[in-house]
């Protein structure tokens, strides 16, 4: 995964399973990450880079709630 990519993720979902002060605190981290990615690439939208950030967060999600099979008995 670009790291990019997954520190948006990351910081997106510390901004929104937080609560109190610190979630003030994750929001501002988040959005000038975001702000920081508008800038570097200016040919995408904001809502773009959202709804792009919402898809990979919720199959990162995924991912981490999947459980590792059992390996075969010998």
């Amino acid at each position: 995964m670009n790291l990019e990519l997954e520190a948006l993720i990351k910081a997106y979902d510390a901004a929104i399973q937080s609560q109190g002060r610190d979630s003030e605190r994750l929001e501002v981290i988040y959005e000038s990450l975001l702000a920081n990615a508008l800038e570097r690439h200016p040919n995408v939208s904001l809502a773009a880079l959202d709804s792009t950030i919402q898809l990979a967060y919720r199959r990162w999600i995924k991912a981490q709630a999947r459980f590792p099979t059992l390996p075969p008995q010998a």
